[in-house]
């Protein structure tokens, strides 16, 4: 039987996230079967892992793209890294206490992320416990397909990618009035009071 794999990241953020670290330490000795690869930033080590400071950006995403379970703190870098792969984390954001993050911008996007079935939020250990538990157990889904772009971005990026010649006449008349228009507005001399 090949033995499952954790990936934790704290991110590279220049504070340290020990909370994470705490919560994930005894998660690991508990399970001295599974590999856990964690890049912990300027946070301790976690005894019983494989550490490291700060992992290669191309070597970190071919370990979660092939991992069992991937947590991470709650950014959206991360978020949206592992959604590119088809990934669905858990994350467990950073909050302002202990000089984890400057405000509460991760509580905020993790929650909305969530609602969205992007990630799975662990906001207590006992939640992390949980998730990680069921997704080594095929309990909790790990993996989402990748969604297609909105209609609107999908229209964006196919007239950004046209070549003039092939956009029609309407939409090259309202590009060059709307040029037009700015070039005029910073002619113009102010008018004083």
């Amino acid at each position: 039987m090949t033995r499952q794999t954790v990936v934790v990241s704290a991110g590279s953020y220049h504070l340290p996230f020990e909370r994470l670290r705490d919560w994930m330490e005894p998660w690991v000795s508990r399970h001295p079967d599974v590999r856990v690869v964690v890049q912990h930033g300027p946070s301790r080590p976690i005894e019983g892992a494989e550490n490291h400071d700060v992992l290669p950006y191309n070597e970190l995403l071919e370990l979660c793209r092939t991992a069992d379970a991937v947590v991470l703190q709650g950014g959206a870098g991360g978020v949206m890294d592992m959604r590119s792969i088809g990934r669905v984390p858990i994350v467990v954001p950073r909050v302002p206490v202990h000089d984890e993050v400057v405000d509460e911008h991760q509580l905020i996007f993790t929650d909305r992320a969530e609602k969205l079935g992007a990630v799975h939020r662990a906001t207590s250990r006992e939640q992390l416990w949980i998730l990680l538990d069921g997704m080594l157990g095929g309990r909790v889904d790990t993996h989402a397909a990748t969604p297609p772009p909105t209609p609107g971005i999908a229209a964006a990026i196919d007239l950004l990618a046209a070549p003039p010649s092939r956009i029609g006449g309407r939409v090259r008349m309202r590009r060059m009035t709307h040029s037009i228009r700015m070039i005029l507005r910073r002619r113009r001399p102010r008018r004083r009071p």
